[in-house]
């Protein structure tokens, strides 16, 4: 996996200047370190995505330790959050919204109507579809999900908003650019877009 990463960012060097220059600033890219997201159950993935939506990465990261510290471990299992009340998940901060969003994704793991293993062996557009028959999960959940979870390198979250500032500071693009200006850039990372967006997340952290 690694592996792949280092040619990635060859690559990237090579293919976009302002890439470049970002990787030489916060490189090496550790989308898949020991310590990242690729290397934990898919279930528990899915629960940090959902957690994250919408929010910043500090309100996000409070949520999870309270969560984390709640269920004694640092991995969300499906047992572990199905056994939650609702009033325990609030008392961590979710959301009304986001309880249920974990509710219907423990419903659809627990019946077999969601097999998280199989995701690994579709391409990226049936598991677009198979995971949005889900309330509570979108474009950018499933992209949060093929790039931390499955480890797919050509991923663009376009729905990310510090993505597209990032984006929109780096190459100097005007105000409210169309969708297509994003696109047009994000052309040239191809097939290798998940890492640079890693990296334009890295230039804002």
């Amino acid at each position: 996996m690694q592996k792949s990463i280092r040619t990635a960012e060859s690559a990237l060097q090579v293919s976009d200047p302002v890439i470049a220059r970002l990787i030489e600033q916060h490189g090496p890219c550790t989308l898949f370190s020991e310590n990242s997201l690729v290397h934990t159950p898919h279930f528990h993935v899915l629960v940090w995505a959902i957690i994250n939506q919408q929010l910043s990465v500090a309100s996000a990261r409070s949520i999870e330790n309270r969560l984390s510290k709640l269920l004694q471990s640092e991995i969300y299992e499906l047992a572990s959050i199905k056994a939650l009340q609702d009033q325990q998940m609030a008392s961590c901060g979710l959301s009304r919204q986001k309880i249920r969003y974990l509710r219907v994704l423990c419903d659809f793991v627990d019946s077999g109507e969601l097999d998280l293993e199989k995701l690994a062996k579709m391409d990226n557009e049936s598991v677009f579809d198979a995971l949005t028959a889900l309330t509570g999960i979108g474009p950018w959940t499933v992209d949060m999900f093929l790039m931390f979870s499955l480890g797919r390198l050509d991923v663009l979250p376009l729905g990310d908003l510090a993505l597209r500032k990032s984006i929109e500071h780096h190459y100097e693009l005007p105000d409210k650019p169309a969708i297509e200006d994003y696109h047009a850039i994000a052309d040239r990372w191809r097939p290798y877009r998940t890492v640079s967006s890693w990296y334009l997340w890295a230039a804002v952290d």
